[in-house]
């Protein structure tokens, strides 16, 4: 018989809240004065820094911009971002929900600047999960071990104790690799397979996928290159 599973520690962007939606990623475009490819590689090619707590805000975005911005703009810069990711998954927090009532610990361990961290920890949805484990607070971002190695420590488990589900291959390869019970995210299905016992994970994928829940697959690598 397998371990007992106690902990379902979630990824946040494009599990739990829903990628941006088109209006207000064009609204951040207009407050940076640029789009296209070239604007959000730009944006992802420095998020890993801002998500590990090497740049704050206004460094992240003098990068992104090429210049510093004025304090008005980084304001509306940081908010807009701020709230594009801001969207609930409501079927993912509502399986989520379901596996708090059979038994489970949910947690959640996202890349996520501090400032954006903040924001997040106040929205009720998200209440359900604790701790909520954010790279910025950490200074370490996935899929570098020592997130995983800082999470587990928080949550006082042992790596065959915890699932883990996240939307990115490499994020979810490297937990696998530290011996989580780690699960690619396609649908909220995912969660109601996860039982506070016994649980061989190859079960997990083998849900009915029924309608999936958080994107177009078509828009995920075009949204959210390196993993949120």
């Amino acid at each position: 018989m397998g371990r007992v599973v106690t902990w379902l520690l979630c990824d946040y962007g494009q599990v739990l809240c829903l990628p941006p939606p088109e209006t207000e990623r064009q609204a951040l475009e207009a407050q940076a004065g640029a789009g296209g490819p070239a604007f959000w590689a730009t944006y992802w090619q420095h998020r890993p820094a801002y998500d590990g707590a090497q740049l704050d805000t206004a460094a992240y975005w003098a990068q992104v911009l090429g210049r510093a911005p004025a304090a008005p703009r980084l304001q509306r810069l940081h908010e807009t971002d701020v709230a594009m990711w801001s969207h609930p998954n409501r079927p993912t927090i509502e399986a989520a929900a379901r596996a708090a009532r059979r038994g489970l610990r949910l947690a959640l361990l996202s890349n996520a600047p501090a400032e954006l961290a903040d924001h997040l920890d106040r929205l009720p949805w998200l209440q359900l999960f604790a701790p909520r484990l954010f790279s910025g607070r950490l200074g370490t971002v996935k899929p570098e071990p020592a997130i995983y190695i800082a999470a587990l420590d928080a949550l006082r488990a042992r790596p065959g104790d915890v699932t883990f589900v996240d939307d990115r291959p490499a994020n979810v390869d490297a937990a696998q690799r530290l011996g989580l019970r780690a699960v690619r995210f396609t649908h909220s299905g995912q969660l109601d397979a996860v039982h506070p016992d016994a649980v061989d994970p190859g079960t997990v994928d083998a849900v009915d996928p029924g309608t999936v829940d958080a994107v177009d697959p078509g828009t995920v690598d075009a949204v959210d290159q390196q993993g949120r």
